[in-house]
């Protein structure tokens, strides 16, 4: 999450769109209606990952946390053999791409959705078979990197309607093992997860809006992950870090690895570990826990 980002999600609705209320930091209308248009037009599915508007919100992963995401997942050699079926996440939307010693090509958005998998792995051991719920879904990367090595029952991806219809747009193209359900906010029904995933959105929305989702999903939860971004709109009054820690039973603070934002943390309840997200092996030197600028 860095401050473009942030900027360009307050600005260009001020700029191109009659005044509405947001639901989320990239609620603002041009994103939703980006999304509409790719998940019906091929050609500009074929391109959405390096479009402006997407990459405004999505698709701009700095290279120096691509590297550190990296260097976090070659510390585990459980990997190493997935490596192919990982850059395959980068097949569809024409995202850019950076050669690694050793893997090839791969996009930084794909590396990061990695480093989350080998957290998830530490934290939570093996998915398959759990019944995963995803806030904020972006295009399905991540869900389509979890599938990629686990088999999940079941995984419900929840966002805006033209967010989901891009993500079914674009994992319609893969074979997933996991029964698959896109739900807006009004559509979903509290249900009990094994797991409930959220990168950066749920930290985002305004408190109303974190409201229904504590209460349909993430209260209902055995277990959980969300990484936290202090980049909250001063109107949304969104919950702290120290507030969600207080909501949800069991949750703890983890830091984020590398620090995109001052601020920034992962929430983490339900785990098997404690304090492992940033684990060091003998030998390895481990990652400073400092702000890195994109």
């Amino acid at each position: 999450m860095n401050k473009l980002k942030f900027y360009v999600r307050q600005w260009i609705p001020r700029f191109f769109l009659k005044r509405r209320v947001s639901t989320s930091l990239s609620d603002n209308q041009v994103y939703p209606n980006f999304c509409l248009k790719a998940s019906h037009d091929m050609t500009v599915f074929s391109t959405f990952r390096m479009h402006p508007v997407y990459r405004a919100i999505l698709e701009h992963v700095s290279s120096k946390h691509a590297q550190v995401y990296l260097n976090e997942i070659l510390k585990y050699p459980e990997f190493s053999s997935h490596w192919e079926s990982f850059k395959i996440n980068d097949k569809w939307g024409s995202p850019k791409l950076k050669k690694y010693q050793g893997i090839g090509h791969i996009s930084s958005t794909t590396l990061r959705y990695v480093k989350v998998l080998n957290d998830l792995r530490l934290n939570f051991k093996d998915l398959s078979n759990l019944k995963i719920a995803e806030i904020g879904v972006g295009y399905g990367g991540q869900c389509r990197i979890i599938n990629s090595i686990y088999k999940p029952k079941k995984y419900t991806l929840v966002d805006i309607k033209p967010a989901l219809m891009l993500a079914e747009r674009y994992l319609d193209n893969y074979i997933l093992h996991s029964a698959m359900e896109y739900k807006t906010m009004n559509e979903l029904e509290p249900a009990r997860y094994d797991l409930v995933i959220s990168n950066y959105a749920f930290t985002e929305l305004p408190r109303m809006i974190q409201d229904v989702y504590l209460k349909k999903i993430i209260l209902h939860a055995t277990s959980g992950y969300i990484t936290y971004n202090e980049n909250h709109m001063e109107n949304f009054h969104s919950y702290t870090k120290e507030d969600l820690i207080k909501l949800i039973p069991g949750a703890r603070i983890e830091p984020e690895v590398p620090l995109t934002a001052p601020g920034n943390c992962i929430i983490v309840w339900g785990s098997t570990n404690i304090s492992i997200l940033n684990p060091v092996l003998p030998g390895v030197t481990g990652v400073k826990k400092e702000f890195i600028t994109a």
